[in-house]
């Protein structure tokens, strides 16, 4: 669920239950395209999206952030990769957000 987002980025996501050597991990595969009017090259500030997992009670599990650190040209896509490798068991929904932040 996209809860807030401040760029002109859109999202597409979507979340995948994976069995690996070390154990279970839930994966949140994004996409993120450029539906403003001009592009989005890093300098002074630049989107950081975040994706926040949590329990049931709504208590935060795991929250990471990724900066843009290549431009994005108008109708462009990036892709953007968040894991949870620990109390997956706990996990019962995640939440996107993107925001302008100072470089």
């Amino acid at each position: 669920m996209v809860v807030s987002n401040e760029t002109p980025l859109v999202f597409s996501h979507e979340y995948s239950t994976q069995a690996t050597y070390s154990g279970t991990r839930v994966v949140v595969d994004v996409t993120a395209e450029n539906k403003g009017l001009e592009p989005i090259t890093p300098g002074a500030s630049v989107p950081q999206v975040v994706c926040t997992f949590l329990d049931n009670g709504g208590e935060t599990l795991h929250q990471s952030g990724l900066k843009l650190q290549k431009p994005i040209g108008v109708e462009e896509t990036i892709t953007l990769e968040f894991t949870l490798a620990v109390d997956v068991d706990d996990v019962t929904r995640y939440e996107l957000r993107s925001e302008w932040v100072e470089e």
